[in-house]
This record gives structure tokens, C-alpha cells and sequence, in this order.
């Protein structure tokens, strides 16, 4: 086999390790601050519900300080009742005194209504807290699993730039050059097996002679549309040059 063909057949498997390689790694900061995002909503989530079952106590103890006052006045008019000369004055107190009962019953049912959220609120705290509980764990694994994969990817990708400089040298620098061109403007695909007198990549019909010679592999011959080198991928050294 051409030494030159077996070299970029497998500096294109290098390449688009290497892109998939970047890509997932560019990925790497986004998905930690997804990550991030979500404990933050977790924790937004239980905040929020800590936050209304403390705005729910308060209106109470600002309802029972009102009950307190009302009943209060309403100790005044009893005595101001015992004070009274005329009949029309005793009415009015009692007419005071039926009219604050009854603001006081209506802040009651106040009251019981801030009660029953507040049970509403109590179990949606301990919702939130389970929901928070869950998420930790599930970030924590995710992350480590996430970090793991970074590790490995850049150990990878340093691996792969290590050996591609070592391609590079090995093979001449107009071939390089040529397979780099055609790489940058064909979608990462510089190098294209050849199946059946047709270019895999372009789907251009390659000549009968010219197909003939490409399925030997051992010379450099590139697709007349494209532009990219073409091998027989069924007249391999090793299964792993395309891997």
C-alpha cells in the first residue's frame, strides 16, 4: 500500500476524532453551568417556599395584633356602656361593639385561611427540600462524570495532535497541503473512500481506469468533482486506519 495514502487515511480518522474530541470539549463549560443552573433553581424553589411560609406567618401576627386591638376597643365601649345616661348612647356602643365583633370574626376567617396555606406551604417546603436533596446528588454524579469525561477527552486530544505533528512530518508538504485545503472546504473531509466506481463522499462517478487504479491503493489519486484523495476501503493494511 502507498505509504503516503496509509498515512492520511489515518490522519482523517485523527482529524475527525479530533473535531469530535474539541466539540464535546467546548461543550464542557456550558453543560457545568447547566449544571449550576439547575441547583440553582432547586434552591430558588426552596427559598421561595421558606420565603411564603414566613410572609404567611407575619400577615397572622399582624391579623392577631389587630384582633388584640379590636378587642381591646371593645373592652372600652363595655365600659363606656356602664357610663351612659340615655338609651340612644347605649345603642350606639352597642352597635360599635357588634360592628367590631363582626371585623373581628372577618379577620378570623382570616386567619384560618393563612392557616391552611400555611400547611399548603409547610408541605411544599419539604417538597422543595427533597427536590434539592435529589438534585445535589444527581449534579454531584453528573459532574464527576462530566469532569472524567474532560479529562479523558483532553488526554485524548493531546494524544491525537501528538500523532498528527508525527503524520505531518512523514508525509510530503504538497500532499499535506493539498488534504488540508480540500479538509477545510469540504466539511472536514479530505481523504473519501471509493465503492463501486463512485466517490462515497460526493456521490460523482469515478472513471472505470481511474477506479481500477484506486482500488490497488498504491497511489494518490483524488476525485475529479471534489477534490478529495480516494482509497479502496476494501484493500486495507489494517481495519484501524479508518477507525
Amino acid at each position: 500500500m502507498n505509504a503516503d495514502l496509509k498515512q492520511l487515511i489515518r490522519l482523517q480518522a485523527i482529524d475527525l476524532s479530533i473535531q469530535e474530541l474539541r466539540a464535546r470539549i467546548d461543550k464542557f463549560p456550558g453543560i457545568s453551568r447547566a449544571l449550576d443552573e439547575k441547583l440553582n433553581t432547586a434552591q430558588a424553589g426552596l427559598d421561595s417556599a421558606k420565603e411564603k411560609a414566613k410572609s404567611n406567618q407575619g400577615n397572622r401576627k399582624k391579623l392577631e395584633s389587630e384582633i388584640s386591638a379590636l378587642e381591646g376597643k371593645i373592652s372600652k365601649y363595655r365600659d363606656q356602656m356602664m357610663a351612659v345616661k340615655t338609651n340612644e348612647e347605649y345603642r350606639a356602643l352597642q352597635h360599635e361593639i357588634e360592628h367590631t365583633q363582626s371585623a373581628i370574626r372577618k379577620i378570623e376567617d382570616d386567619i384560618l385561611n393563612l392557616m391552611m396555606d400555611a400547611d399548603t406551604g409547610l408541605t411544599d417546603i419539604k417538597a422543595a427540600e427533597r427536590q434539592l436533596k435529589e438534585d445535589q446528588h444527581k449534579v454531584i454524579a453528573e459532574r464527576t462524570e462530566l469532569a472524567e469525561q474532560n479529562k479523558r477527552d483532553l488526554s485524548a486530544l493531546e494524544s491525537y495532535l501528538k500523532e498528527r505533528k508525527d503524520i505531518e512530518v512523514s508525509v510530503s508538504t504538497d500532499l499535506i497541503s493539498h488534504y488540508d485545503r480540500v479538509r477545510k472546504h469540504r466539511g472536514g473531509i479530505g481523504v473519501a473512500a471509493a465503492r463501486n466506481e463512485v466517490c462515497e463522499i460526493c456521490q460523482v462517478r469515478i472513471r472505470p481506469q481511474v477506479f481500477q487504479e484506486i482500488r490497488k491503493n498504491d497511489q494518490i489519486i483524488a476525485c475529479d468533482a471534489c477534490q478529495r484523495i480516494l482509497y479502496n476501503p476494501e484493500n486495507l493494511d489494517h481495519p484501524f486506519e479508518v477507525a
